[in-house]
């Protein structure tokens, strides 16, 4: 399947997804109340920290899939292979779920500090998010073997679907039948179970067929545990620069100063809305290349995804960051929760810029099966900021943590990137900083400070509304999508595959 094929699918899903997402938010604070939504961000950060259980296996499987499809492996293995992994990710999603029951008193009790809501709430809706962990874990080992076979249509049918229905049925239910925390995770669990049905369903679907039944075999976690115990090693690490900050301040603060710092994430996180369809899309063509030995073609992939990546967050970005309240006003309608979070917004955002750029260079070296670059990485950055946490939340509160995000990332780009293409792109170096991520900077940065100028200066009363910010946001984006070739090929493609379909 062409690879504009799957960005499309990819960027429909994520989008639709990501636009669910932001028109739920308001509604759960109108329906839950600010301090019942600090434990929806709870959840967020609970199923954040798990990640460091998937001991690399979706990842892996993705690769895994990829390289057997290109090698053209024996259908018997690939199937035995993923019903392995698939067993021992389906172990460590119950045995989390039980942890989080069993502890859901001493969280309540001893971790979350609510100050509206019952103690017994507050607990029983920790077990219930321990529920809907046991079903909502497995999701990322199907998607990961989805998009490693590059069925990322069905992959995003099943997740708009899914996603569709658990957000509009969860509204319902607050509005018509109990407007509580405990609903609102009832929901989510039985969504959950259903979502993960389908997954499965979709992924053993595409397997290779095979007259021979699947078995269980460790002679697979042999064949894979090196790569998966690299990526665990990432993930280890990683979860101390992703997640400790929210584990800290979901102690450190009240409930609903929590969710003002979720809030600001939930926006950040629109990034991945644009950034994982592109990555999703283009690593397993990395890992194909890598496989093939195809060095040329590998460049010009890897390239090539960088700058659409970069045309794509930084009109987004930009945006954002200078415009920060005037969208929060649209969404929450609320001048406190503006207040409380704008600042928050502008400086996560200007963190997941500079993330968004490190997302390519780190599937390159995926696609290669390096891992270790990654770990000592951020045992190094955790070494010198995970204290710093501490320190500045202490001082700053959630602005604290919001500006250890931000240093994150700016070390990854002042000091990573250097390594990883001296490493496993030589020569790319200067091209990634000058043609992939300066030249995709400019046009929408002088086009944002104009508008903004010209609205500070000449329209001082303008109120925007939400046909303006789609307006001014279009211009932006336009300004840096015309100088990117790679973006006008992908955007005349996909013009070429509408007209095709229209005759």
């Amino acid at each position: 399947m062409k690879l504009s094929t799957n960005i499309i699918a990819n960027l429909i899903g994520r989008i639709w997804i990501a636009g669910l997402g932001m028109i739920m938010v308001p509604l759960y604070i109108k329906f839950l109340g600010i301090e019942s939504y600090g434990l929806v961000g709870f959840y967020g950060t609970l199923i954040g920290s798990l990640s460091i259980l998937d001991l690399g296996l979706s990842i892996t499987l993705n690769r895994e899939l990829t390289k057997a499809i290109v090698e053209k492996r024996d259908a018997t293995d690939i199937r035995s292979l993923v019903l392995t992994v698939e067993c021992i990710y389906w172990l460590i999603g119950l045995v989390a779920a039980a942890v989080i029951i069993l502890l859901a008193p001493v969280i309540a009790t001893h971790w979350l500090h609510a100050q509206k809501i019952d103690t017994g709430v507050v607990t029983h809706a920790v077990m219930l998010m321990g529920l809907v962990v046991a079903f909502q874990w497995p999701i990322s080992l199907y998607n990961g073997g989805l998009t490693g076979l590059e069925r990322q249509v069905t992959d995003n049918i099943i997740m708009v679907t899914m996603t569709t229905i658990r957000s509009a049925g969860v509204i319902l239910i607050l509005w018509f039948v109990s407007p509580t925390i405990n609903a609102f995770f009832i929901w989510q669990a039985v969504t959950s179970f259903l979502y993960v049905f389908s997954m499965r369903v979709g992924l053993w679907y595409y397997l290779p067929k095979s007259a021979v039944i699947a078995k269980f075999s460790r002679q697979y976690l042999i064949q894979i545990w090196k790569f998966a115990a690299g990526v665990t090693g990432i993930g280890v690490v990683s979860f101390f620069l992703t997640q400790i900050d929210k584990i800290v301040l979901s102690k450190m603060l009240p409930l609903s100063d929590f969710a003002y710092y979720t809030l600001a994430f939930t926006i950040a996180n629109c990034f991945a809305m644009f950034v994982v369809p592109i990555n999703i899309a283009v690593f397993p063509r990395l890992t194909a290349f890598v496989t093939a030995g195809d060095k040329a073609g590998l460049t010009i992939e890897y390239h090539r995804g960088c700058r659409i990546v970069a045309s794509i967050i930084f009109p987004v970005g930009l945006v954002l960051i200078v415009f920060a309240k005037e969208v929060l006003l649209l969404w929450v309608k609320d001048p406190v929760t503006v207040a409380h979070s704008s600042l928050l917004v502008q400086i996560v955002v200007a963190g997941a810029v500079l993330n968004s750029l490190m997302v390519m260079p780190f599937f390159l070296m995926l696609a290669y099966g390096q891992t270790k670059f990654t770990i000592y990485q951020n045992t190094i950055a955790s070494i010198i900021l995970v204290p710093l946490l501490f320190w500045w939340v202490h001082l700053y509160g959630s602005i604290g943590g919001a500006l250890v995000w931000f240093s994150v990332n700016v070390g990854y780009i002042l000091f990573s990137i250097p390594l990883i293409h001296a490493g496993w792109m030589k020569g790319g170096l200067i091209t990634w900083y000058i043609k992939d991520t300066l030249i995709p900077l400019l046009p929408p940065l002088i086009t944002v400070s104009f508008l903004k100028i010209m609205l500070y200066n000449y329209m001082p009363h303008f109120k925007m509304n939400i046909i303006s910010l789609m307006f001014l946001s279009l211009l932006v984006l336009t300004s840096a999508l015309i100088f990117m070739p790679e973006c006008r090929a992908l955007i005349k493609e996909v013009m070429g595959k509408f007209k095709k379909q229209s005759v």
